[in-house]
């Protein structure tokens, strides 16, 4: 008879919390090799050692627990290795924006304040556009905007030649002022397009480019708002701000070679020329 460990016992062989055993249990994750019928005692096999520290090893490096039962239940290696290949990666995506935000600290401390801002002015003319809108969360907005567009890419499928610009988004005020509000993903079309889906905000726009990382793009919206303030060209605060993203995710895995065109709505453009 195999020999079977209280849940203090096998907690102390595994290096695996009770608390954790226990909810491992909940989940169906880790289940007791025998529980006592009157006490309810959990009670563990010698041979489940390795599972459960191979659940901890995958938690260390932030796997979720969904992941994890995909991973212990796999019984095609393939699905198995394709599960922790993406969580790899995606570890790795985050190593890189740790990285970036390190040394966009250093600059920050060391003086490097944000760029003074290129600025050139458009009025936006309202074009058509195939968009989805949502009442998004500031920490959602990274996934739900890349899935939303690879979405709308779908949608507008064989008919790609009535694109008439670069993936973009709406952000209004409420979602920079409570960090979450109302987001708008958006594909421009062009005036051929007719009535296939909605249309974009028009008027006076202050643009500056940024390029690189995303994680880094507060930075250009401090220098272009503040200059927009400094010149006094007002703010249109009802009208959400615009993103024109001229070179994406979609475009390349490079988080350095990205490239966004911020639009902040003004009231004016100080006799500045407009295109």
């Amino acid at each position: 008879m195999a020999a079977l460990l209280s849940i203090g016992d096998f907690s102390r062989l595994t290096h695996v919390s009770v608390k954790a055993l226990r909810h491992y249990h909940d989940l169906d994750l880790l289940r007791p090799a025998r529980i006592d019928p009157s006490s309810g005692y959990r009670f563990y096999a010698t041979a489940q050692g390795p599972t459960a520290q191979l659940i901890r090893r995958f938690r260390d490096l932030g796997m979720p627990l969904d992941q994890v039962r995909v991973v212990l239940n796999a019984t095609d290696p393939t699905v198995r290795d394709q599960v922790i290949a993406d969580h790899l990666r995606s570890m790795e995506r985050q190593l890189e924006q740790t990285q970036t935000a390190v040394a966009s600290l250093r600059q920050l401390l060391e003086g490097g304040g944000s760029p003074s801002p290129d600025v050139a002015f458009h009025t936006l003319t309202g074009t058509p556009a195939l968009l989805v809108s949502a009442r998004v969360a500031w920490d959602e907005a990274f996934e739900w905007l890349p899935d939303t567009l690879a979405g709308l890419r779908r949608d507008l499928g064989s008919d790609a030649g009535l694109r008439g610009g670069p993936d973009g988004a709406l952000y209004s005020a409420e979602f920079f002022q409570s960090h979450v509000g109302e987001v708008t993903a958006f594909i421009p079309l062009e005036a051929s397009a007719g009535h296939i889906g909605g249309r974009l905000p028009e008027g006076p726009v202050a643009v500056a480019v940024h390029r690189g990382s995303l994680s880094e793009l507060d930075r250009t919206y401090t220098a272009l708002g503040g200059f927009v303030a400094e010149q006094g060209l007002g703010s249109r605060t009802r009208t959400a701000i615009q993103e024109n993203y001229l070179v994406s995710r979609f475009d390349t895995n490079d988080e350095h070679g990205l490239v966004t065109e911020v639009c902040w709505p003004v009231l004016s453009t100080r006799g500045e020329e407009e295109s």
